[in-house]
């Protein structure tokens, strides 16, 4: 026997809703997002198997240069090692969410560190100096509707990023 399932007059409206909100009023020019104050380097994150273990690290700020306040706008930040082939990671964040960010203005900070790094029997300052270091850049993509644009390239700073105690990030 089959039976249609129906959903409820009240979600049917809001989803109908949304998706009218959604395609009216002025459209983002994902190429008027850019990504600015940035800072870099290699994050301390700690020990592990015995082995000091350094993450790249890049903090950011989005700023709207579109004539439109700009919404929901996803991003996925490649880290890719100089002369590679493909990235060594990638993560996907929230850039802006349903709060819009006005036209000339700019986020609050994004904070993006990839979870694939260098380990090294050496102390964490001889991470530059290694036969083994590549440099990486930090690729970010806006996507939003179903388009994506690569809104920046940052490069990596050769400097440590210490981990804070957890007494003084108390």
């Amino acid at each position: 026997m089959f039976h249609r399932l129906r959903a409820p007059l009240g979600l049917a409206l809001a989803l109908a809703a949304a998706a009218a909100s959604s395609a009216c009023g002025p459209a983002i020019d994902l190429t008027k997002i850019s990504v600015t104050d940035t800072m870099t380097g290699w994050f301390d994150a700690g020990v592990k198997d015995g082995l000091n273990k350094l993450v790249p690290s890049v903090s950011f700020r989005l700023k709207n240069d579109g004539t439109v306040p700009a919404t929901e706008i996803q991003l996925t930040i490649g880290f890719w090692r100089e002369g590679d082939d493909g990235e060594m990671d990638g993560k996907e964040v929230r850039g802006l969410g349903s709060e819009p960010l006005q036209p000339g203005a700019a986020s609050e900070p994004i904070l993006v560190r990839a979870d694939t790094g260098y380990t090294l029997e050496q102390p964490r300052s001889e991470l530059f100096t290694h036969s083994m270091f590549k440099d990486v850049t930090a690729r970010i993509l806006a996507k939003r509707d179903g388009k994506i644009v690569r809104i920046g390239d940052v490069r990596i700073d050769r400097r440590i990023i210490p981990r804070l105690a957890a007494s003084a990030a108390q």
